[in-house]
């Protein structure tokens, strides 16, 4: 499924527009001198106007799209502070310690990664600033205003705040794993259900959906939409909900905290043994070393998670040449295996093997075999089930459902 692939765009081309834009990123950042005072409006003032929208835009000031750029510096010198009164609660354990750096540093530090896109999140909404010193170096540091908040909050509830913002964005985004979907009311259910009581009534609707908002701009894993968040692979969520709202017989598959807590990690794969047998497959017979085998078996992950068919998974896999005749074959054969045994979003987090469905005379036969007897039975032939009846006018229609 890979998007540059869609847009014409290999590997190496995309590589080459990342360096540009970092290259671009370094020159805007480095034109910038450290303020002699490091208040919100001396900061603001160094920025340019677009730079200035986007910080409006961001914190939603309303009615100040018009204003020229003095008056707007003044209108966010006042939004600002009140913007972090909400938003300093929502911090997760690595903003907190990049807070913590930079008060320790009293307030500006020259010790932060300049390639951390992140830094550009919190810049984009006025926590922090950057600017060049006499010695050259570009040091990022917090306005006064946004300093003296920090230095009032106890150091001891506000670490304990961090920590349960952490926990509450992981397992959102363990269950948005195995889900793909979910609205704001039903990720705060869900995700609560995982937390202690009294850490419960920490969280109400409206400061959880700050978390979500805040872990969304400051992680990649998720992605927040007007009316939920989605796991970042999604492609279609208006599809997803089509789907599993065509399953509401169907509950969310039961998760336990492990293994929702496990899947929020960054970058997390669920190594079941099914992957395994795949990326096994591709090292050995197509030559690849386990990195690149666990990326193409990654992609084929994103394939099956986002409904694609199984023809489209051999288009991938023949466009990549790694493999063909009957070691193509037998890798479709391990994808099959793969997805019957994958969580899938429009299961609403259950494998397809775990889903069972009634066939003839009351019998019931899983997701693989009814796929494995499609692919064997003829429309013609008598229908496994033991009807009597030819397979086209008895379980077909069940199998290919």
């Amino acid at each position: 499924m890979a998007k540059e692939k869609q847009e014409g765009l290999t590997g190496g081309d995309l590589e080459q527009m990342a360096q540009a834009n970092m290259e671009e990123r370094h020159k805007r950042l480095y034109r910038r001198k450290l303020p002699e005072q490091r208040t919100l409006r001396a900061t603001l003032a160094e920025m340019t106007k677009a730079e200035l929208d986007d910080v409006r835009y961001n914190l939603g000031l309303k009615g100040a799209s018009s204003l020229k750029k003095a008056a707007l510096v003044e209108s966010l010198a006042a939004e600002v502070p009140r913007f972090a009164e909400r938003w300093l609660t929502t911090v997760l354990d690595e903003e907190y310690g990049l807070f913590q750096h930079l008060l320790e540093r009293g307030g500006c530090s020259t010790e932060l990664r300049n390639d951390d896109l992140r830094l550009d999140y919190l810049r984009g909404i006025g926590m922090i600033s950057c600017g060049v010193g006499e010695d050259g170096k570009l040091a990022w540091f917090l306005p006064e205003e946004i300093e003296q908040k920090l230095r009032a909050m106890d150091a001891g509830t506000y670490r304990s705040m961090a920590e349960l913002n952490t926990e509450t964005a992981r397992l959102a985004t363990g269950l948005l794993f195995y889900y793909g979907y979910l609205n704001y009311d039903q990720l705060h259910t869900m995700t609560l259900a995982y937390l202690e009581p009294a850490q419960r009534e920490e969280l109400p609707f409206l400061d959880f959906v700050g978390v979500m908002l805040n872990a969304s701009c400051w992680q990649d894993a998720l992605i927040a939409l007007p009316h939920g968040l989605k796991y970042y692979t999604l492609l279609d969520e208006e599809h997803l909900i089509d789907e599993q709202m065509k399953r509401s017989s169907i509950d969310y598959a039961k998760l336990s905290y492990s293994q929702v807590y496990d899947a929020g990690a960054p970058d997390y794969i669920e190594a079941t043994p099914e992957y395994k047998a795949l990326a096994q497959y591709m090292m050995q017979k197509g030559g690849l070393d386990v990195l690149k085998a666990a990326d193409i078996v990654g992609e084929i992950y994103i394939m099956l998670q986002n409904g694609e068919r199984i023809d489209m998974v051999r288009e991938f896999l023949t466009e990549l040449g790694y493999l063909e005749g009957a070691a193509l074959k037998d890798a479709l054969l391990l994808v099959g295996a793969y997805n019957n045994a994958t969580r899938l979003w429009p299961l609403k987090g259950h494998t397809p093997d775990s889903l069972v469905q009634p066939a003839g005379q009351g019998k019931l036969v899983s997701f693989a075999e009814a796929q494995a007897r499609k692919a064997k039975v003829g429309r013609n032939d008598p229908c496994p089930c033991g009807s009597g009846k030819k397979y086209k006018n008895c379980c077909l229609r069940k199998d290919e459902d």
